[in-house]
């Protein structure tokens, strides 16, 4: 059963601004509620077969879990997600635009005043959909340029939820990489190291000793990070590897390979063409699965290790009406994105936007089973 939410739990004034708590309803029965508070997946209930709907998705139960909890729960993750290492980004010319830095020395998710942690306009409400605007300015996360973003949510009768967006770029060429963080547990409850996943990824992104790429591509074949066929979460936790042992866990980037899925994408009216599928999860016992689509032309794995079961972050919603103090692996985030660093790395294909250009993309999460 479903967590029953209280929307003015979610109704406070923030930074000078409201924020508030939409609910999404599809024909299908998918159910989404979204706060504007960092435009944040606060519950993905899917029907259960059974008359009700099960919650797929962690997060918390008011707006001050959010504000006290682990950061990037749900969030709309920008300017640049992932880390930018010791906080620099490299201009097209060459020379080095330092940025503030919010992990250890490097500039992670946005750095500290990114999307997560900002209040997005609402623009439109409908029983299906959500209208929200934020821009990213130079003076929140040192990055060149202004961008105009207009973030869509849409729930459809396939349960699939859409998030799209349009971006504005002004003033000066900048760069755009924004994921969703939300964490998913098909079972609703527990670990999710039971879980499947499949993505269709022959290369990764190793990591250097301070968590940040290389530089380089690398195989899948013979390590941990190879899903091309679907294999349990906890065949990668229990083999060891030097990569999964410096980012602490399974945590890395995968470049998807450019076959055509065999399956066929979601549509509808705000999504723009060229969605890839970026990953397949499922959970055995529940017989649910998700699709994950995208524009990206990767996704970063999170076996969520950073759940710990510290009561001050990890205590979200449970199964009922309880609570549910998250242990490592309860929840998993799939975050299709752009390369990892990308502006630091000559190798690293990356998309310079200039003023007057606008720049599309999704993230489409689709449910079946259950």
């Amino acid at each position: 059963m479903a967590f029953t939410l209280s929307r003015e739990a979610f109704q406070h004034a923030l930074h000078g601004q409201r924020t508030d708590l939409f609910t999404l309803r599809s024909p299908g029965g998918l159910q989404v509620a979204v706060s504007n508070y960092g435009a944040r997946l606060v519950q993905v209930a899917v029907p259960d077969g059974q008359g009700g709907l099960a919650d797929v998705a962690l997060g918390y139960d008011s707006l001050q879990g959010y504000l006290d909890g682990q950061l990037s729960m749900g969030a709309l993750i920008g300017r640049w997600a992932g880390r930018l290492r010791a906080g620099t980004l490299t201009l097209p010319d060459g020379s080095r635009q330092q940025l503030p830095t919010n992990s250890g020395p490097h500039h992670h998710h946005g750095g500290p005043r990114g999307s997560r942690f900002q209040v997005f306009a609402v623009e439109h409400v409908q029983a299906d959909a959500l209208s929200l605007s934020h821009t990213f300015r130079t003076e929140d996360d040192g990055v060149p340029g202004t961008v105009r973003l207009q973030l869509h949510l849409q729930v459809s009768a396939d349960n699939a939820l859409h998030m799209a967006w349009t971006a504005e770029v002004l003033h000066a060429p900048t760069v755009l990489n924004l994921t969703g963080h939300a964490f998913f547990n098909l079972a609703g409850q527990g670990s999710t190291h039971g879980h499947t996943l499949q993505v269709p990824a022959s290369r990764y992104v190793p990591l250097a000793a301070d968590v940040c790429p290389t530089g380089a591509l690398a195989a899948v074949q013979g390590t941990p990070f190879d899903f091309r066929q679907a294999r349990a979460v906890a065949d990668v936790i229990a083999t060891p590897h030097e990569q999964r042992a410096l980012a602490g866990g399974l945590d890395h980037y995968l470049v998807l390979d450019e076959h055509a899925a065999p399956l066929a994408p979601p549509s509808s009216s705000i999504t723009p063409p060229g969605l890839r599928l970026a990953a397949l999860l499922g959970e055995p016992v529940s017989g649910r699965a998700m699709e994950v689509w995208s524009t990206a032309p990767g996704v970063q794995v999170y076996a969520g290790h950073g759940l710990k079961a510290d009561p001050a972050r990890d205590l979200g919603r449970g199964a009922g009406q309880g609570g549910w103090l998250w242990q490592p692996g309860d929840g998993i985030c799939l975050e299709p994105m752009e390369y990892p660093d990308a502006p630091n790395h000559a190798g690293f294909p990356v998309r310079w936007w200039l003023p007057g250009e606008v720049v599309r993309g999704a993230i489409v999460y689709r449910f079946i089973g259950g």
